[in-house]
């Protein structure tokens, strides 16, 4: 079994945590968000991982705009 665990801390907890609404549960607590990631397979986890990444950098880059 493979397992990632991802921890942020930002004042935009929120809002990034709900760029993974429909893929992942998250753990959101005052300013930081965290949640696990478990695979059977290593390729599956990776997979896995990169789809969550891409949808918290775009956020994260969304609400950069937002805030200029």
């Amino acid at each position: 079994m493979w397992q990632v665990r991802l921890l942020v801390d930002s004042p935009n907890a929120t809002a990034l945590a709900s760029s993974l609404a429909s893929e992942q549960d998250v753990e959101i607590q005052n300013n930081s968000f965290s949640f696990n990631l478990r695979e059977s397979r290593a390729k599956d986890a990776r997979a896995m991982w990169n789809t969550r990444m891409r949808s918290v950098i775009v956020s994260h880059r969304v609400l950069k705009v937002m805030d200029s």
